[in-house]
């Protein structure tokens, strides 16, 4: 039997490949996700059915005895008073501007729900919160105080509500919009002293202070007071598995960076960090939930994960201050969009949570999302925005790409005559490298001016794939026609089965960026007719099905710039070669002679 030259073993590699990738899908990722789907739909109706059950309030009992994610030791310290703190029914308060919609609970004070009405998912607005109930046990801003003794968490506290002077009741709504602020006040009187919690909302703006008082009395020896972000930020978007792959935790402890994704987390579902804290944040691919103090302060910081459901939660501790007998520590709250621009206002840092890349790509991210809303001013559809910024990268890259393309075909145009030295010398690997670099010498060809230009392109590249992948401005935004969301895949239409790989949407943009990259690889393989040895057969023919299928469910928006992209570099190839079209040259080398000189003649 006839053995695979190098060629064929590298094509049926591709097509092995191939073969075991969709029968993964297949055969193992498709059942498991759809398990997986069928067991959280189960839970779901399971939650729904018990809350349906409960009795309007519940009966908590005035105890307020808890354990903190993380698994912090309780105290059970009863707050006895004559409005029976624990047993009253639950409020609810909405705090609504233009931009979102926030509902807080007298029950702990904390924060059941968090709408943001500028971004829709699905014709509704987004909801950071996860319906249901909390995985962690605790809710969102849930608050604890904590002593040398242990926990004292505020979860079961009922409070009074008011805002000004005027006491709310459940279902009562404080509208705010234009620059107006309100301020919604938690007050519960103990037999002890009195414990408050102050919200304070800018109708124009996602950060809100969050303040916590109480009397020393009720809980002596308390220390510092921990805040919770409870459940965390639920998914936000349509594909949940493609949010899910972004979820993470960060905190910013002095010069120490920490993050966490829920996948890092295993049978240890607890990370702890102490320092000077700036800022700690939980995120999806578009939003942020962030708290910080107004300035770093010492603090202890609990990351809490699940792997299989891809949770993540922080609990932040930090030093309550004592004056005349009463406790207080207040921190920001940020419940918002990833926006570049309203994160550096808030003056900490918290721009390092929108994914621009490596530090060293970070500027250049930042400088084409800058160009990128600067355009939009003018132009307002980001998907001719992202037409005329891949256009302009491929004019600012023009020489550069020329001279890579040009590199490439004078290679090709050497090609014969470098397997000749191969035939000559083959055995003489020393003499084989001299000959070849006194042939580039004399051809005036860099056998790396092919690639450098590349390597030089690829920070603007990977900046480019950030920006379009991850920028919020890009989320909903419609182009034309079917495109109406450049931050999601493309739908022409839904096919009445699902198949591997593609699933059942039918998408035409990854279809002409295939196209476009099949082009240009016929057009690489040989601008003057030649074939490189370099490449093996059907390989070109293969990288544009590989492509296709792995942007097949990319952002609209990013596959258009990669198709304009592609289509530029067909036309600019073409022209090359057809400016500088050479006859193929043929290269016969003489027998060697007994005085070891060979000839060689062109014909």
């Amino acid at each position: 039997m006839k053995p695979l030259s190098t060629e064929r073993r590298a094509l049926l590699a591709f097509a092995i490949s191939m073969v075991l990738f969709v029968a993964y899908d297949a055969l193992y990722l498709g059942p498991r996700m759809k398990a997986q789907r069928e067991r959280a739909e189960a839970a779901a109706r399971l939650k729904s059915q018990q809350e349906a059950a409960k009795e309007p309030g519940g009966a908590t009992g005035d105890s307020t005895s808890a354990t903190a994610p993380g698994g912090s030791a309780s105290v059970n310290t009863a707050l006895t008073s004559p409005d029976s703190l624990g047993e009253r029914p639950e409020k609810k308060i909405v705090v609504a501007s233009p931009i979102y919609e926030f509902t807080l609970s007298s029950r702990g004070g904390e924060v059941v729900s968090a709408k943001l009405l500028r971004y829709l998912t699905d014709g509704k607005p987004v909801e950071l919160i996860p319906p249901g109930e909390s995985w962690s046990g605790r809710r969102m801003l849930a608050v604890s105080l904590k002593s040398d003794a242990g926990t004292l968490p505020l979860d079961g506290v009922s409070f009074d509500v008011s805002s000004g002077s005027v006491a709310l009741e459940d279902g009562a709504r404080v509208v705010i919009s234009g620059d107006k602020t309100a301020e919604i006040v938690f007050r519960a009187q103990t037999a002890s002293g009195i414990i408050e919690r102050t919200y304070r909302f800018h109708a124009d703006s996602y950060d809100l202070e969050a303040t916590v008082r109480a009397s020393d009395a009720v809980f002596t020896g308390a220390q510092d007071v921990a805040w919770t972000f409870g459940p965390g930020i639920g998914p936000t978007e349509a594909s949940v598995a493609d949010d899910q792959m972004a979820f993470k935790g960060s905190a910013l402890l002095g010069q120490e960076f920490h993050r966490k994704r829920p996948a890092a987390f295993g049978r240890d579902r607890v990370e702890k960090y102490s320092g000077t804290l700036s800022w700690a944040t939980l995120q999806t691919k578009y939003f942020l939930a962030a708290i910080y103090p107004d300035e770093p302060t010492r603090a202890d910081v609990e990351m809490t994960g699940m792997k299989q459901t891809h949770h993540i939660s922080q609990t932040v501790s930090v030093p309550m201050k004592t004056a005349a007998s009463e406790l207080k520590q207040s921190m920001h709250v940020y419940l918002g969009p990833l926006d570049y621009k309203l994160l550096v206002a808030t003056g900490v840092g918290l721009e390092r949570n929108v994914e621009m890349g490596w530090k060293p790509i970070r500027p250049v991210s930042s400088a084409i999302m800058w160009s990128m809303k600067k355009l939009y001013h003018f132009i307002p559809n980001y998907g001719v925005v992202v037409i005329i910024i891949s256009i302009l990268t491929k004019v600012l890259f023009y020489r550069l790409t020329h001279k890579s393309f040009k590199s490439m075909k004078q290679l090709q145009d050497l090609q014969p005559r470098l397997q000749a030295l191969k035939e000559k010398f083959g055995s003489d690997k020393k003499r084989l490298s001299e000959e070849t670099m006194r042939l580039y010498k004399e051809a005036g060809v860099n056998p790396l001016g092919g690639c450098l230009p590349m390597v030089l392109q690829m920070p603007v590249f990977i900046a480019l794939f950030n920006v379009f992948r991850y920028t919020i401005e890009l989320r909903g935004a419609p182009f034309v026609g079917w495109i109406n969301d450049l931050s999601r895949q493309d739908v022409l239409f839904q096919l009445p089965i699902t198949l591997p790989l593609i699933g059942n949407a039918v998408s035409l943009l990854p279809l002409i960026m295939g196209g476009a990259m099949f082009a240009q690889s016929k057009l690489g393989q040989s601008p003057t007719g030649q074939t490189s040895s370099a490449v093996p057969p059907g390989f070109n023919t293969l990288l544009p099905i590989v492509f296709t299928f792995l942007f097949y469910k990319m952002p609209s928006g990013l596959v258009i710039y990669w198709i304009i992209n592609t289509v530029m570099s067909v036309a600019q190839q073409y022209y090359i070669v057809k400016s500088h079209s050479t006859t193929p040259v043929a290269v016969v080398i003489d027998p060697p002679k007994k005085s070891g000189r060979a000839k060689s003649r062109k014909s």
